[in-house]
């Protein structure tokens, strides 16, 4: 009954935008796009495609202008009625996006939904996600143009690398509890961020996000915390951090706090060339 009256509201919905939709009918169907995932947010406007973006997710914070826009919640759990309510011709997002069930709303209501993957973390990964979204909307040259300038960046920072220690180890911490920090492990953006910078990332161990147990993470020499920005608050402020029992043992009271925007760090977007200079800069301090 619940998904009767959900699929009633929705063909309401619809034919009351009826008459806004004919408006477009003479446009490209890409022409009123909602991207839903920060990194894709990222490569949209990068490709020259940002004036066609009507609304973005919560995860999109950059470039800076996408916060004036509407938005339509966190990627993985959208609304179809929030969505249609803009009166979108297409839905850009990050593969896993959802629910399921929303997507299929949507493009029975005429809407192009496009998923792209971001599950290869390799600079290779990397490049075919740019490929894949200028393949898409007909910016092969631009995708292009971004993979390479990216990657000479990436090379001419590598070669910037004086580091005074054989192996520098890093870990990228959610998280610090009683039990131990939650870390960024193997198939995850840091970790392809440190395998860039070619320092050690001490949690490559686990696989994803996980927890990190507190004995064996204060038995670490951490010569580099990194930290996205919006966790920094959550764990009390970059003192706090510092001050913390663990991460005390763990740095050897000698806490090298790296904070960094939480899409730069985290997301597969336009600026991994950026993110591996600032990692590469502060393991030259260490």
């Amino acid at each position: 009954m619940k998904n009767r009256v959900m699929n009633v509201a929705l063909l309401i919905l619809a034919l009351a935008l009826s008459v806004s939709i004919e408006s477009y009918a003479g446009e490209r169907s890409s022409d009123r796009i909602v991207s839903a995932g920060g990194s894709i947010t990222e490569i949209m406007y990068e490709l020259g495609l940002g004036e066609n973006i009507i609304a973005v997710d919560t995860s999109s914070s950059f470039p800076p202008q996408v916060t004036a826009l509407p938005d339509v919640g966190y990627f993985r759990s959208l609304a179809a009625e929030g969505l249609m309510s803009l009166n979108p011709q297409m839905l850009v997002a990050a593969r896993g996006a959802g629910p399921a069930v929303v997507l299929d709303q949507i493009r029975a209501l005429g809407v192009d939904v496009r998923l792209y993957d971001q599950s290869v973390y390799t600079l290779a990964g990397w490049k075919e996600l740019i490929s894949d979204v200028g393949k898409d909307f007909d910016k092969e040259h631009a995708a292009q143009e971004l993979v390479e300038r990216v990657a000479s960046n990436i090379s001419r920072s590598q070669e910037t690398r004086a580091y005074r220690r054989a192996e520098i180890n890093a870990i990228t911490v959610l998280s610090i509890g009683q039990r131990g920090p939650v870390a960024a492990g193997r198939n995850t953006v840091p970790d392809l961020l440190m395998t860039l910078a070619g320092i050690n990332n001490v949690a490559g161990n686990l696989d994803g996000y996980k927890p990190f147990s507190s004995e064996l993470f204060a038995q670490e020499r951490i010569d580099i915390l990194l930290v996205p920005s919006h966790v920094v608050d959550g764990l009390g402020g970059e003192a706090a951090i510092c001050e913390n029992q663990i991460v005390k043992m763990a740095t050897s009271n000698d806490c090298n706090l790296v904070v960094m925007d939480g899409l730069l760090l985290m997301g597969l977007g336009t600026r991994l060339d950026q993110a591996v200079s600032d990692i590469i800069d502060a393991a030259n301090g260490v």
